[in-house]
């Protein structure tokens, strides 16, 4: 557990910056300064490049996670394992590039109207694809070397930091918003190269190819796998992505804008789980190998308390600031109040029992991910074809949501049921009872001025929570980390 913790927490730590340099981008500084529907452009370039990058894996994020421990060894260059997996990415680039090109022509009558900007930059669609592709297969294959924080570093907190600069060279009026989209597009394609140099410079990027490695078997594994995968890979990220897409096609780029701006708060809560699983899920991959399920019991019960810490304090503060946010916010923005409410409890839950995902994804029982996504996939856009034409972005905010919830709890109980592993405890329970005490107390405080009330009810919830977790020694984890930097305190 010693490698996940050291790696997730500096992972965690880029990640909450970048957070919350994206929150000053997207939810101060760009609402004030770009209409609804740049920001709503803004926000579906980076879902719908995201779906088709994955696609463009071709499921081979799965022979990543599941099969690399069978290629493992730094002597003989992982057995060509590089090799093979971008000559697959190179196809499936092939492939969804002739897939953009039979949809553009429906993409652009759909939305000439509705979405004129989105047409007027879809020509950028193409190579942002590519480099979300190229990075999300070598940042997975850098995670299973270990290294978890080299592609969070770049992808959640440079990014974010040279969006900053972009942004306020537009509210100065010093490049104009074409200037501002291409440099944006530019500043999601470069965290590839940083992650290419890292294993170039660890011996772990060769390009010979190995084919002899690759017996019967093997090869019919990783086809399995990759199938499945494929499957697996495309519903996830459809989860995550596709309701932007949705309101887009049900509403207007406008109200993409409004509902990625709400929906941005929930994504602090996720910080925990995406930290943790990088790194976990190579440990996973390895202690199957041992079948070792204690170990891996072990790991899914620490990460779900742990990632039910911080979510429900990030959830609790969230929930207690929110006439505070939306103070902020302009009026345009007040219709997504519930967006931002139901969002943050669906990925609350997500991120607690999460790792039963990975956990799946690496077990022979693999298969029953692609069952369940599957499942999931067919109720969001069951529920999003009934909800968001009556309820709008509510209705997008709630059809994800269940979606959510309902995945996590498949995969909780198929690890209760096939394995005897299980993430959920009484101490759950305990973490519940000090949010919701931590609510009330902040909900007494009087309202002050905007940043005084931001502070001082921040301060109040915070200190209630993290002082009643620390006190009644809910985890073992933070206890540490607290008496790391209180050593003097012996009875913390």
């Amino acid at each position: 557990m010693g490698i996940i913790i050291k790696q997730s927490v500096r992972g965690a730590f880029w990640s909450y910056l970048g957070i919350a340099i994206g929150y000053v981008n997207v939810g101060i500084i760009m609402p004030q300064f770009f209409d609804t529907a740049q920001i709503g452009l803004y926000q579906i370039f980076a879902a719908v490049s995201l779906m088709f990058a994955q696609f463009g894996t071709l499921g081979f994020t799965s022979v990543i996670n599941r099969l690399f421990p069978l290629f493992r060894d730094p002597v003989r260059q992982h057995n060509g394992f590089l090799f093979l997996m971008l000559t697959t990415g190179l196809l499936g680039f092939i492939l969804t590039a002739a897939g953009f090109v039979v949809l553009k022509p429906w993409v652009v009558e759909t939305n000439v109207e509705r979405s004129p900007l989105l047409v007027e930059y879809l020509w950028l669609m193409l190579p942002l694809v590519l480099m979300r592709l190229l990075f999300t297969l070598l940042d997975n294959y850098n995670k299973m070397l270990y290294d978890a924080v080299t592609g969070t570093f770049w992808i959640e907190f440079m990014h974010k930091l040279i969006n900053l600069v972009l942004i306020v060279l537009f509210a100065l009026g010093w490049i104009n918003f074409s200037q501002f989209f291409f440099g944006y597009i530019l500043s999601i394609c470069l965290p590839v190269v940083p992650v290419m140099v890292v294993l170039v410079r660890r011996g772990n990027f060769s390009l010979k190819p190995q084919l002899h490695f690759m017996g019967k078997p093997l090869r019919a594994e990783v086809g399995q796998t990759m199938l499945f995968g494929f499957v697996n890979g495309m519903a996830g990220v459809i989860l995550v992505n596709v309701d932007k897409v949705f309101v887009n096609q049900y509403l207007s780029l406008g109200q993409v804008g409004v509902f990625g701006v709400c929906a941005l708060f929930a994504s602090l809560i996720r910080v925990p789980f995406n930290s943790i699983s990088k790194i976990a899920t190579g440990i996973i991959a390895e202690a199957w190998k041992r079948d070792d399920r204690a170990h891996i019991r072990e790991i899914y019960q620490k990460a779900a308390l742990n990632q039910a810490i911080v979510g429900v304090l990030i959830f609790v503060g969230i929930v207690a600031n929110l006439h505070n946010i939306f103070e902020i916010l302009p009026p345009e923005y007040r219709s997504g109040k519930w967006v931002l409410i139901i969002y943050s409890g669906g990925m609350l839950v997500n991120t607690i029992l999460g790792l039963a995902g990975n956990i799946t994804e690496t077990s022979k029982y693999f298969r029953f991910t692609t069952l369940f996504l599957g499942l999931s996939i067919l109720l969001q856009f069951g529920l999003s074809f009934l909800l968001i034409p009556r309820w709008g972005i509510t209705g997008a905010a709630l059809s994800t949501a269940i979606t959510l919830v309902v995945n996590s709890t498949f995969q909780a109980v198929l690890q209760r049921v096939a394995f005897g592993i299980y993430g959920l405890n009484r101490k759950l329970l305990v973490v519940a009872g000090i949010g919701a005490i931590s609510l009330g107390i902040s909900w007494l405080l009087p309202h002050l001025p905007l940043v005084a009330d931001i502070v001082v009810r921040s301060s109040l919830v915070a200190v209630v929570f993290v002082g009643l977790v620390v006190g009644l020694k809910v985890s073992d984890e933070v206890y540490m980390i607290i008496r790391k930097f209180y050593p003097v305190n012996k009875n913390i």
